[in-house]
């Protein structure tokens, strides 16, 4: 088994990654999102300090949770930075609001994403 099957096979979640597309209705621009990727293997991973796994910043009526998360998928994949991201891992879903440019190496490829909101 080559090294990439070997990562791979330990992908245990599956993300769906939307873009913002513009079009034209009635005279005016109209923005929605839309899947461009969809159901695809994945691994999410927290690691780093308490901030970064989604510790409460302050104690307020509603707390509020921000942090960064990496997202370990195949090379193949053309994620644009920007792009919103859902991962489905270990019975969970997870919304994340931005990613950046994945990190590419021949085996995966990684890709840092931000979570905020409201606990």
């Amino acid at each position: 088994m080559g090294l990439r099957r070997l990562i791979e096979s330990t992908y245990s979640g599956r993300m769906t990654a939307w873009r913002r597309v513009f079009y034209k209705e009635g005279g005016r621009t109209v923005q929605k999102e839309e899947a461009f990727l969809t159901e695809a293997p994945c691994a999410l991973s927290f690691g780093g300090n308490y901030r970064q796994r989604g510790a409460s910043l302050k104690q307020e009526l509603l707390p509020h949770i921000r942090y960064e998360a990496r997202i370990f998928a195949s090379p193949d994949l053309r994620i644009p930075a920007g792009s919103r991201i859902t991962v489905a891992q270990d019975g969970v879903i997870r919304d994340f609001i931005t990613c950046g440019e994945g990190v590419v190496y021949p085996t995966h490829q990684e890709i840092i994403v931000s979570r905020e909101e409201e606990a």
